[in-house]
């Protein structure tokens, strides 16, 4: 797959700025490139040039403190935009773009879209939201950007936040996603309950959400169910500056143990069964880290592992048919730490 990002920019940030040792954070497309990228960087500027090998799932997920501890002087963070709010070290965020055609890609499903269309994407293809808005609207169609305060772009969802998307919520009939994968668009069509078809540049397809959405309702209800008969939770607790909700946690378990069940606080940055081994005599799980990890990651966990939301179902607190999403309440005053 071709990527574009600018590397004399980033040569010229660390010129202009004086930098003798940086970081790069990259991608998991992009990791087969590092070498490249390393050699050119440094050719330019006769910097120190780090790459953070730890896996890296979006700008939630900055490695500021162990780089900073090595001597790195600013992060060349790439794909994402700016989340958080403070960082160890200066974070510079480059632009990755995937190159594609618009009307290839949208005369494959505009067809299938309403009078009405909200458009949403990711990072990556951000740039390229006039130029699809303008393509739709000479065919008829009456096109939204949702806008929100806070760190979001117009029209920009992330895997934990949905905002823009619902800001418009009221005005469309169906969404059109622009961007791969199913997470992002499955995550639109929960939050709004709305139609959504994503238009993927990656492989040149479209897709219809509504049947992917509704098995994965019946996954989650399946878990859910399990987690009913429940006595004794984990809650895990994200240590990923982007990802800890500790004021959230402590909530979840004091209503736990007002209830009579056992609620251990978990706190670790990978979200993973192997490093919750010495908790799996545990009945279910409720995780206060990336949303994602509860949807995607589910059927690794020998036991049921749920949002927030989702317990509140478990508990009876909260009717199947007000299911929401969890997100991330990203706005420009949010702080990395909930404390609250």
């Amino acid at each position: 797959m071709m990527f574009r990002y600018d590397l004399d920019a980033v040569a010229a940030t660390i010129r202009e700025r004086g930098y003798k040792r940086v970081a790069l954070e990259l991608p998991e497309g992009l990791r087969d490139r590092a070498a490249d990228i390393v050699d050119e960087v440094s050719s330019k500027t006769g910097c120190e040039v780090f790459v953070s090998c730890d896996p890296c799932y979006g700008a939630c997920d900055i490695n500021d403190d162990a780089l900073a501890a090595l001597g790195c002087e600013a992060i060349f963070h790439f794909g994402h935009t700016r989340i958080l709010a403070r960082t160890k070290v200066p974070v510079h965020y480059v632009e990755v773009h995937i190159p594609w055609d618009v009307a290839d890609l949208l005369g494959k499903g505009e067809h299938l879209l309403d009078e009405k269309v909200g458009l949403a994407t990711t990072a990556q293809h951000l740039h390229r939201l006039e130029e699809v808005k303008k393509y739709l609207e000479e065919r008829g169609h009456r096109v939204y950007i949702g806008k929100v305060k806070g760190v979001l772009k117009p029209g920009q969802v992330l895997g934990c936040s949905f905002a823009t998307a619902r800001a418009v919520k009221d005005k469309v009939d169906v969404y059109a996603y622009i961007g791969g994968g199913n997470f992002h668009p499955l995550g639109i069509a929960l939050a709004t309950g709305k139609k959504t078809l994503a238009f993927d540049p990656e492989t040149g397809t479209v897709r219809d959400m509504e049947e992917i959405r509704d098995r994965v309702l019946r996954q989650r209800f399946a878990r859910i169910a399990k987690a009913r008969g429940a006595r004794k939770f984990g809650v895990v607790v994200g240590l990923k500056k982007g990802q800890r909700r500790l004021g959230l946690a402590l909530r979840l378990r004091e209503k736990l143990r007002k209830r009579g069940m056992k609620a251990y606080l978990l706190a670790l940055r990978e979200v993973v069964p192997d490093n919750l081994y010495p908790f799996r005599k545990l009945d279910a799980l409720v995780s206060t880290a990336c949303p994602r990890v509860a949807i995607d990651d589910a059927g690794r966990f020998p036991i049921p592992i749920l949002t927030p939301e989702e317990l509140d179902i478990a508990l009876g607190e909260r009717d199947w048919v007000e299911y929401v999403f969890d997100e991330m309440p990203w706005s420009a005053s949010h702080h990395q730490e909930e404390s609250r």
